[in-house]
Parts: structure tokens; C-alpha cells; sequence
């Protein structure tokens, strides 16, 4: 599994930052949550206008082992 995180400050304050995962539908590779970052920002920020985006990244997360 592949999530996105997305990490906004405020304009005015650097150190005032908060994480954003959005859900991302059926994303099972780097390439598709690279490709679902760009428009998710865009809309946050749209919404959010004192906020700019800090960074961002595509975590892959393995799932657990079921146990036989």
C-alpha cells in the first residue's frame, strides 16, 4: 500500500505545520501516488490560502504477514 503525505506551514510561520494523508483511491504504486499529488496539493491549498506546501512524499507500506 502507498500513501501520500502532505505537509503545509502557514505563510506567516514556518514552524506552524500540519500533516495531511489523504485517502488516495486504489493506489498500489510510487508512480500513481506521484501522480495523485500534484492535483490533491493544488485543491488544499485552493481551499487553504494561508498555507504553503512544505513537502511531500509517497510512503509504501507493506502488509502484515498473516500468520498460517
Amino acid at each position: 500500500m502507498v500513501e501520500l503525505v502532505l505537509v503545509y506551514c502557514l505563510a506567516a510561520d514556518a514552524s506552524a505545520c500540519v500533516e495531511r494523508r489523504p485517502m488516495l483511491d486504489a493506489v498500489s504504486s510510487p508512480m500513481a501516488c506521484l501522480t495523485e499529488a500534484q492535483p490533491l496539493a493544488a485543491a488544499y491549498l485552493a481551499e487553504h490560502p494561508k498555507y504553503r506546501l512544505s513537502t511531500w512524499r509517497c510512503e509504501i507500506h507493506n502488509r502484515p504477514e498473516r500468520a498460517a
